[in-house]
């Protein structure tokens, strides 16, 4: 034990202490630390975690802090320093955060490979001077009428009025009106421009709904809703500020009575129904004016073989263009008619109309009767039944020379001769066989040649596939995504989505990433990297989607 003397033993403890200490050295460490720990509700502020060891972006968990926070996507960084032959690695992340509520919240501790944080506490507190959701965004909604009856219709116009500088908007969300037991459908496609209102320029979406009902009953329609966030900051002060879009839901009430138990006829309900007939000759020449209801049919000359128009206009006021009656006509055996395709359409004041046709050509003379055209509609407002009449007319036919002209003569076979045969005799034939054989031959060998070449050539020919064409909302969305508009581009995208049901989820959700990229660059601070987004790549998708087979795809309805 002599051995064991104080130089020894020194020795051996600042050897145990050298390997204890490059241990703690190069062991792995993480920090997490915040710009301010406390703050004001939607008050902007900034997470910053680093570790000295060289790791991957997707190191970092940052799920955890969504249910209290809004979380950017965060700015990840490494790097490595040598100083004096001693290398330093470092990885570090930048993230903004926002609270979505008051109190305290914790930021929990990370563990990245590892190495673990300590966890942080932000109290938040209320922010007397934060705005209110009207004063960001709010909708105004007008119902034409809320009492209808089975299958009338009722008009809802929607108008999002956005306060905000709607490049501020963040991942914006429109839900439309709906409802458990009312039919809601566009009318069309939403509008967006911009306007003035109270001095202020805001921008406006609007969109209008058909709202109908095939039961009775009482229902509730409910209005249209905004999510989403707006970066703002206050004039006196440079805070950035992340609000919290969430709309109120209105709820309208609607009722929907039943039919009357009296009503007789085709059920036809409406506030106003209108039928209108005009006649014309083959020249376009009006023979009556407007129909009036009542008095006496009117009698009319012609020949037989020319040509009579009549000319049928419905036009109804809370109903679609396709719930207007169709046109039943039985008119007698000696008129020949000739109907048109009816025209639909929608008149200046929004009721439904269509225009029904019908060329008619009396065949005989004698005296003809056109029938009357009835319709049994129900009065909406004075809640009683009504009936349109459009009255027929007696057409005095004259015989005429061109029907009978025009009738081709019957024709009288008579019997053919038979004509007797002639013989021809040959005698002495010479050369003449053999050198028409001889041609013959040649004929087929360059006929099989002819063949061979159309037919191989016929084979080389590939067919060129047809050029895809841009939709028009493909060409609106491309525009949109070219201005930055973040609120048209959300919109316009999810029409495309509902028109291509084809595209595939790679297709999806590169454009989904692109207008992540697009929103965040709209909030993100002045000269950060973040800040220039390219549309190019998103533009790129739009135009040429990639689509699922057509082995695959299931075709959909248009709608209407």
């Amino acid at each position: 034990m002599r051995f064991l003397t104080k130089p020894f033993l020194s020795m051996l403890l600042t050897l145990l202490i050298g390997i204890f200490s490059s241990h703690s050295v190069f062991a792995a460490t993480a920090v997490a630390s915040v710009s301010q720990n406390s703050v004001t509700k939607d008050e902007v502020f900034l997470l910053r975690v680093a570790t000295n060891e060289k790791v991957s972006s997707g190191a970092l968990d940052l799920t955890p802090l969504q249910k209290d926070f809004y979380v950017s996507t965060p700015r990840f960084g490494a790097s490595m320093r040598i100083v004096n032959g001693s290398r330093t690695v470092s990885s570090e992340w930048n993230i903004t955060l926002a609270p979505l509520r008051l109190g305290r919240l914790d930021i929990p501790s990370f563990d990245i490979e590892g190495a673990k944080t300590q966890p942080i506490t932000i109290n938040v507190a209320v922010n007397k001077a934060a705005p209110k959701q009207s004063d960001m965004a709010e909708f105004q909604l007008n119902l034409s009428k809320d009492s209808l009856y089975p299958q009338e219709v009722a008009e809802l116009d929607v108008k999002l009025i956005i306060k905000a500088d709607p490049r501020r908007l963040q991942d914006p969300k429109i839900a439309p009106p709906s409802s458990a037991k009312l039919d809601v459908e566009p009318i069309g496609e939403s509008k967006q421009f911009q306007d003035v209102i109270n001095g202020q320029e805001v921008t406006v979406v609007q969109q209008s709904f058909h709202i109908s009902s095939q039961q009775a009953g009482q229902f509730q329609l409910q209005g249209p809703k905004l999510t989403g966030a707006v970066v703002y900051s206050t004039n006196n002060s440079s805070t950035t500020r992340l609000f919290q879009l969430d709309t109120p839901v209105e709820t309208l009430d609607v009722t929907v009575n039943p039919v009357p138990k009296g009503y007789q006829g085709e059920w036809l309900p409406t506030s106003n129904f209108k039928l209108i007939q005009k006649w014309s000759d083959s020249q376009g020449n009006e023979l009556t004016g407007s129909n009036a209801l009542g008095g006496d049919k009117q009698n009319i000359e012609m020949e037989a073989g020319d040509s009579l128009t009549r000319t049928i206009t419905m036009t109804a006021s809370n109903l679609t263009q396709h719930q207007l009656p169709k046109l039943n006509i039985t008119y007698p055996k000696s008129v020949r008619v000739y109907e048109e395709k009816p025209q639909f359409g929608t008149t200046q004041s929004g009721d439904a109309v269509v225009v029904y046709k019908q060329v008619l050509i009396p065949k005989e003379s004698g005296s003809i009767f056109l029938p009357d055209v009835s319709q049994t509609w129900f009065n909406t407002d004075s809640q009683s039944q009504k009936t349109s009449k459009a009255l027929g007319l007696e057409l005095s036919v004259q015989a005429s020379d061109r029907v009978t002209s025009s009738t081709p003569p019957p024709v009288i076979e008579t019997p053919t001769q038979q004509a007797s045969p002639t013989i021809v005799t040959v005698e002495k034939p010479g050369m003449w066989p053999y050198l028409a054989a001889l041609f013959a031959a040649l004929w087929l060998i360059s006929s099989a040649f002819v063949f061979y070449f159309w037919s191989r050539r016929g084979t080389a020919v590939k067919p060129k596939q047809k050029d895809e064409r841009q939709s028009d909302t493909a060409e609106a969305l491309i525009a949109a995504l070219k201005m930055k508009d973040g609120v048209k581009t959300r919109t316009l995208f999810e029409q495309w989505k509902t028109e291509n049901s084809d595209l595939s989820d790679e297709t999806l959700e590169t454009i989904e990433a692109e207008l992540t990229k697009l929103n965040q660059s709209l909030y993100a601070e002045v000269g950060s990297p973040s800040q220039s987004w390219d549309p190019a790549l998103a533009i790129k998708a739009v135009k040429k989607p990639k689509r699922i087979s057509n082995k695959t795809h299931k075709s959909t309805l248009e709608r209407l």
